[in-house]
């Protein structure tokens, strides 16, 4: 039950009357813990996840992503292993998580809340030594009327601490305005919550037996209070699922009416069919094929393999946070003049790897017809530079253009 003392009632209620999809001046935005939809469900990000399409889009996108090489590279390519930021994004961010738990928790946050939180740690000469993760429903972002953002953590009973900008990793998702990230729980709540619905219902038909009342004749006869409510109640226990497909015997000249032991198919209710609608909306909301969350009652018009599934999802769903994450890395971890040298990357080597005949092949004509160098190609496939890769080649025994004519000229001195 809530009361004026519960501070997601509270919450709702702000949520309401106030746009909290922009941060403007002199505005704060409160983090999603629940609210109520059309339907008067109540959804929050926890309760969301207990829907089995929720669980697998954001376990997908967020494993994928964690799943990933995160390089620091510099001008030339190369590993920058020496960098003290190299071992913080690729290994270990702080002393409790590893480099992939740490990314799984905070693109799982931007997809549920929108908003992903890591407080960033520094030494005394300003270089970042750890990454400590937030809860986003503890976190408050606000705007002063000059502009100046601050974050303001507010975790259980504690005192509530105030962050500058500069000491936190603010991962957004989709955004409108560009400072905050929208929850998609809170804006396909109705969808989320029609699901619920379906899935209550279809539990309710199956709890049934998928079977409706009936009807009892019982002739001239008149049955009185006692022998009624005894009837009532083992007709109670024969609708138990347990009891399904069992014979009910009828007593004193009893008879079933023509309109009893309906059996309503859960396809007539469309109870399936709703589902079924409902896990495709939310794997839009999620950008995410549904035949990769295993739901694979139709067939995909876009990906006829695989392989091209994967360049879908990688190019479409995934690539859009990818670049978020690298860009606000950059922003965040690295000084001014340590951008110009340096560039945390993603390496999404793994998963086109299935599509690496295609690749080769487009390479290999590339360079044999003189259109790019190795080292290009080399670029392009995040491997750094080799000596002597520089040259353009052609097919002629991969000759560099600039020694075709002398070749054949020295072949003809030979000859003569």
């Amino acid at each position: 039950m809530s009361t004026l003392n519960d501070s997601n009632w509270w919450s709702r209620f702000r949520g309401s009357w106030r746009n909290d999809s922009r941060l403007d001046k002199g505005d704060t935005s409160t983090p999603f813990t629940g609210g109520s939809t059309a339907g008067g469900n109540s959804i929050s990000p926890d309760k969301a996840m207990k829907l089995a399409t929720v669980w697998a889009c954001v376990r997908l996108r967020s494993e994928t992503i964690a799943s990933l090489p995160f390089h620091l590279r510099d001008e030339k390519k190369d590993l920058a292993k020496d960098h003290p930021l190299y071992r913080i994004l690729h290994d270990q961010p702080n002393a409790d998580m590893t480099a992939s738990e740490f990314w799984e928790a905070m693109v799982a946050s931007q997809e549920l809340d929108g908003n992903g939180y890591a407080l960033i740690l520094r030494n005394t000469l300003k270089t970042v030594i750890a990454l400590e993760f937030l809860d986003p429903e503890c976190m408050h972002v606000s705007r002063s009327k000059m502009g100046k953002i601050d974050y303001t953590y507010k975790k259980g009973t504690k005192d509530e601490v105030v962050y500058d900008e500069e000491d936190i990793l603010h991962l957004k998702g989709f955004s409108l305005d560009g400072l905050v990230g929208l929850s998609a729980i809170k804006y396909q709540s109705d969808v989320i919550g029609g699901q619920i619905d379906a899935n209550n219902a279809a539990n309710s038909e199956f709890k049934n037996n998928l079977k409706a009342g009936g009807f009892l004749k019982t002739g001239e006869k008149s049955l009185n209070k006692e022998q009624r409510e005894r009837l009532r109640q083992n007709l109670a226990t024969f609708g138990e699922p347990q009891n399904a497909g069992k014979w009910m015997v009828l007593e004193s000249g009893m008879e079933p009416a023509s309109a009893s032991h309906i059996r309503i198919s859960a396809q007539d209710a469309q109870l399936l069919e709703n589902r079924r609608f409902g896990i495709e909306e939310i794997c839009r909301t999620f950008k995410t094929p549904p035949q990769l969350i295993y739901h694979m009652d139709k067939a995909s018009s876009w990906a006829s393999s695989l392989e091209q599934m994967n360049l879908g999802y990688l190019t479409y769903g995934l690539r859009p946070t990818l670049v978020r994450i690298e860009q606000m890395v950059t922003r965040k971890l690295l000084t001014p003049e340590e951008r110009k040298k340096y560039s945390p990357k993603f390496s999404v080597e793994g998963l086109l790897r299935a599509d690496s005949a295609a690749r080769s092949a487009f390479y290999s004509q590339l360079l044999q017809n003189g259109v790019m160098t190795r080292n290009e190609v080399r670029a392009l496939e995040d491997l750094p530079a080799h000596a002597g890769a520089d040259q353009l080649t052609v097919q002629l025994n991969l000759t560099p253009i600039e020694l075709l004519g002398k070749n054949n000229e020295s072949t003809k001195n030979e000859s003569d």
